[in-house]
């Protein structure tokens, strides 16, 4: 049986007036629970206070320029979990693609299939620049490399590629441990990174030491969407419709109910609080595993 199609706004937002008593929801209904559905947003990141949930878990991957310290971060971007250096000794030319394999530079290209396969790939520039995928499988023979997830821009004969030799763990700090740095220009392979607030978008950051132009660097980071900032047609908030369906269509309800005066609404907005509270206990890590087993601190 095939999986269940994810919910959108609208199925969730009929289904809570509906069950509130209206059989057939106005347009007017829809869009007043509109604003709702953004007051269930901001009920759960304020149970949430500061913990960060798995299913707004994100990654980035970036490729770095040598010279430049300072990066934004993704749109969306809430908090920080994680972040590595891509390192590779050098970049070559890229002879074609497809969903899900790309062919390596036929002059350029050392590496054997005993050497290739595992290691990551990141597309450095072109049309298909800062494409990051795992090699599972290379021919010498055609130089054709399939790799895993697929491309989710394939990468064509005018881009370039680098092979990641290694992954080098960044340390993240307080940005004011970055102006305690005396010669923040200094470059070579950056360690560390130092995250940074912003009121008209969502944070930069710095590297340090700056990267170099001797070698190639990319950058890949776990962080946590700042779920006040998604779109109610957005593909995450889909899925979230999916994952905590009933809690949408209980906030939809209790809050119609509220509307029309009517006496069930406090009893129903219980029962709302109630399934918040235990969305945001299910979606924070350690409640199910503990942190000795997954290694996780958030």
């Amino acid at each position: 049986m095939a999986a269940p199609t994810a919910p959108i706004a609208t199925t969730v937002e009929t289904e809570g007036i509906k069950r509130a008593g209206y059989s057939s929801p106005s347009s007017t209904q829809l869009t007043r629970a509109a604003d709702w559905l953004e007051e269930i947003k901001n009920d759960i990141w304020t149970l949430a206070g500061g913990r960060r949930l798995k299913a707004l878990m994100a990654t980035h991957t970036e490729v770095l320029n040598g010279g430049q310290s300072r990066y934004d971060f993704p749109s969306g971007f809430l908090s920080i979990a994680d972040a590595k250096i891509l390192y590779g000794d050098e970049v070559n030319d890229v002879e074609g693609g497809a969903a899900s394999t790309v062919t390596l530079d036929s002059s350029d290209e050392t590496g054997t299939e005993d050497e290739l396969e595992g290691k990551w790939i990141l597309i450095y520039s072109g049309t298909g620049k800062n494409e990051y995928s795992q090699i599972k499988s290379y021919d010498e023979d055609t130089y054709i490399a399939t790799v895993f997830p697929a491309w989710s821009t394939q990468p064509i004969a005018t881009d370039t590629y680098m092979i990641v030799d290694q992954h080098l763990p960044l340390e993240l700090k307080n940005v004011i441990y970055f102006d305690e740095i005396e010669a923040p220009h200094q470059t070579g392979r950056p360690s560390h990174l130092y995250q940074v607030g912003d009121e008209d978008h969502y944070g930069y950051y710095y590297l340090f030491p700056t990267p170099d132009e001797d070698h190639y660097y990319g950058i890949h980071f776990n962080y946590y969407l700042n779920l006040m900032t998604l779109d109610l047609t957005s593909t995450r908030m889909s899925t979230l419709y999916q994952r905590w369906r009933n809690l949408w269509i209980q906030g939809v309800k209790a809050r119609q109910l509220e509307d029309d005066d009517d006496g069930r609404a406090q009893a129903e907005m219980n029962n709302y609080y109630t399934m918040l509270r235990r969305v945001v206990q299910m979606e924070t890590y350690g409640r199910n595993v503990k942190q000795h087993y997954t290694g996780i601190r958030a």
